[in-house]
């Protein structure tokens, strides 16, 4: 059976018939589907790992197929085999009460000021154990993973690849880079009770800030046009750090002012971001718009902030190939 042929004509019926947009390339030995349509939440993080695993690919010496969150293809698996790469990018650091806590299992890292421990949370359990391979973005969410005995065999083909989604410009990290929006949210619902209060705590503080949300398309361009962003969590029980959203926005120049997170030394680029409690972050806030190069020099002419960027770059680089060559050697 001619697999190219089939790939093709499967791939027309999902887009005349369900709107479906998928793409085929063959890389080596392998064919590599991918979602072209994929969530636009997330839809920049799913094309840089799209683009790490394609440079990886060219060690597997297997005729294969390798489906990057394409279900729609896994009945190929009867004619060659298939392997399915999944995404795990919800909070897995989560308190007891917390929302779709479900299933959760008893954690080993203590809370911050409590003697309880955090629960593990991996939602969409059943899709995560029946891949081949899954990628993580959080270095905090692997670790609590990884304290679990038994989450072993997730664990194994689970590989955490830091959201370093755009390129560092020299212009972008310089104190001179025209900046239109000061201080930004990016909350994407503003009913939430907690990003609620503090938006209106902000004004209160007499800090001037603007909520952007519902923006998937364009980011880069509006984090490099962007001084200041605001990061908080969105519940008082979902405590991974949003590292999809501060570690992008760092690499754009943008000075990112942050609720304190547990085990943020784990994402290797804590001392870059300005922490501080809830409570604090708007004198926090003010501090930084006062002071605004003073801050910005501090944060981006030390140059280890360069040196710890790309070095997590090549860090992901590298996990993406031993991640492929996990995948292939599955195969052997």
């Amino acid at each position: 059976m001619l697999i190219r042929p089939l790939i093709n004509l499967y791939i027309w019926f999902l887009r005349v018939f369900k709107g479906k947009s998928y793409s085929c390339r063959k890389i080596s030995q392998v064919y590599f589907i991918v979602d072209q349509r994929y969530d636009r939440i997330i839809r920049a993080y799913y094309k840089y790992i799209e683009s790490l695993l394609s440079k990886a690919l060219v060690v597997v010496n297997t005729p294969c197929i390798v489906l990057l969150d394409c279900d729609e293809f896994i009945w190929l698996k009867f004619c060659i085999p298939t392997k399915k790469i999944v995404f795990q990018i919800e909070h897995t650091l989560v308190k007891q009460g917390a929302r779709d806590c479900e299933g959760a299992i008893p954690g080993r890292i203590t809370i911050p000021g409590s003697s309880t421990k955090y629960l593990v949370r991996l939602a969409n359990l059943s899709k995560l154990q029946s891949s081949d391979l899954v990628i993580e973005y959080s270095q905090i969410n692997q670790f609590n993973v990884r304290q679990n005995h038994e989450l072993a065999s997730y664990a194994s083909k689970a590989f955490c690849i830091s959201p370093a989604l755009y390129p560092l410009f020299e212009n972008s990290l310089s104190i001179s880079s025209p900046r239109t929006h000061n201080t930004i949210t990016m909350f994407g619902n503003l009913d939430e009770p907690r990003r609620k209060i503090f938006l209106d705590t902000l004004a209160a503080s007499n800090v001037q800030s603007k909520n952007i949300n519902h923006v998937f398309e364009g980011i880069e361009d509006l984090y490099r046009n962007t001084k200041i962003l605001i990061n908080i969590r969105q519940t008082d029980h979902h405590d991974t750090l949003e590292e999809l959203r501060v570690l992008p926005a760092l690499r754009c120049g943008v000075i990112v002012v942050s609720e304190r997170a547990p085990l943020i030394e784990r994402t290797r680029y804590s001392k870059y971001i300005v922490w501080g409690e809830l409570s604090e972050l708007p004198n926090l806030v003010l501090d930084i718009q006062n002071n605004y190069e003073k801050w910005h020099n501090k944060i981006f002419e030390n140059p280890g902030f360069t040196r710890r960027m790309n070095r997590i770059s090549r860090q992901n680089q590298w996990t993406a190939l031993r991640a492929i060559q996990s995948l292939n050697n599955q195969l052997i």
